[in-house]
């Protein structure tokens, strides 16, 4: 239950990431940009290189929650094993607060002209919160996640016939014949 929460998370985390943070990171890196400051020559070089280290950066940044749900859905439930527990609390209450922030966005053209920019200015820096918590949760429960082995198995080709073992010594668990 706790696994699928986490995995639910992650989605509302990488949701929240692209639609929070991602218009803004976009608008500060297409005005820090200044293209055409150097039209050419070495610094016009550098400057379009860091602008794609910066784009491919940020990119890899927004995109980290969803590979940490592929990792999970590929190793499956060993990978969640090895998760702090108080990290996925911590992720799991920054959905929470995000859940009531987003509803508290959604309940503004619900209520009464005059209580509207209240609940608007509450709403922002509760979401901010929610996604500061779940960001904060995931990134310290996928960075300090425990190394659990994979259970061995053995496994016994179907073909196999079964061998007997007979047993002689202590004389009371020797084998019979059936």
């Amino acid at each position: 239950m706790i696994r699928r929460l986490y995995q639910i998370t992650l989605i509302a985390l990488q949701v929240a990431l692209l639609a929070q943070i991602g218009p803004p990171l976009a608008q500060a890196l297409r005005h820090g940009a200044a293209f055409g400051a150097f039209p050419h020559g070495a610094l016009a070089v550098v400057q379009i290189a860091s602008s794609v280290a910066a784009i491919g950066g940020g990119a890899l940044v927004l995109a980290f929650p969803m590979f940490a749900l592929l990792r999970h859905r590929q190793r499956g439930p060993i990978r969640f094993g090895g998760l702090p527990r108080w990290s996925v609390a911590l992720a799991l209450a920054g959905a929470i607060v995000y859940a009531v922030g987003t509803s508290l966005s959604g309940a503004v053209p619900l209520l009464a002209p005059d209580d509207r920019m209240t609940v608007v200015l509450s709403a922002r820096p509760v979401l901010n919160a929610g996604i500061a918590l779940m960001a904060a949760g995931v990134l310290c429960a996928e960075i300090l996640r425990r190394s659990i082995g994979v259970p061995s198995i053995i496994v016994v080709p179907r073909d196999a016939a079964p061998k007997r073992i007979e047993v002689t010594h202590p004389p009371e668990l020797s084998t019979r014949m059936a």
